[in-house]
C-alpha cells in the first residue's frame, strides 16, 4: 500500500530555493522559515512605499507567526510588529493579538506570490487564535509588497474590516 503524496510535492522539487533571486541562502538545504520570512521583509516589504503606508494606517498590532515545517516536524516562532514595524525570531514577551499557525510550503507559496496569504487558513492547513482583523492587516502589507494596489486591499476584504480598525 503506498502513501499519498502530501499536497507540496509537486509543487516544491529539490533545491527549488535556488531559481529565487531574493532568498539568500543558497545551501543544499531548504531555508528555514524565518530566513525565508526575513529576507523577503529585508528585500520586497520594507523597501515597499505602499507597504509602509498601510502599515502607517493600522493601529499597533503583534502577531505571532508559527511556522510549521511538515518535512523537518518543527515549528519556528516569529514575532511581527505592526506600527512600528518590526520582525523579531523570538516569542514575544506580552500577548499577541493574533497566533497565526501555518505550513511552510504556504508561506513559501504566499512568498513566490501563487497565493494569498491567508488561504492556507481557507483550506484548512492552518490555526488562527485572536484577532482575525490582524492577520487581514498584516496580508494587506505583505500582498501590497508584491506589488497588489492598495485599493485592491480595499476590495478583497468585507466593508465592514477597512485597513486599519481594530
Amino acid at each position: 500500500m503506498s502513501e499519498e503524496k502530501a499536497w507540496y510535492e509537486d509543487e516544491f522539487k529539490d533545491k527549488w530555493w535556488h531559481d529565487i533571486s531574493w532568498i539568500r541562502q543558497k545551501s543544499d538545504t531548504e531555508p528555514a522559515g524565518l530566513m525565508l520570512f526575513m529576507d523577503y521583509m529585508l528585500d520586497q516589504a520594507i523597501i515597499t512605499p505602499d507597504a509602509v503606508k498601510i502599515a502607517s494606517m493600522i493601529p499597533h498590532r503583534l502577531i505571532l507567526l508559527e511556522i510549521v515545517h511538515p518535512k523537518k516536524k518543527t515549528i519556528e516562532r516569529l514575532s511581527f510588529m505592526i506600527s512600528p514595524t518590526s520582525v523579531t525570531p523570538e516569542i514575544p514577551d506580552v500577548e499577541p493579538h493574533l497566533i497565526f499557525r501555518f505550513d511552510y510550503y504556504d508561506l513559501a507559496k504566499f512568498l513566490l506570490g501563487t497565493q494569498d496569504f491567508t488561504l492556507s487558513a481557507f483550506l484548512g492547513r492552518a490555526e488562527i487564535y485572536g484577532n482575525m482583523i490582524a492577520l487581514l492587516d498584516e496580508g494587506d502589507i505583505l500582498e501590497v509588497a508584491q506589488g497588489k494596489e492598495i485599493s485592491k486591499t480595499k476590495e478583497d476584504r468585507p466593508k465592514f474590516w477597512p485597513v486599519g480598525f481594530p
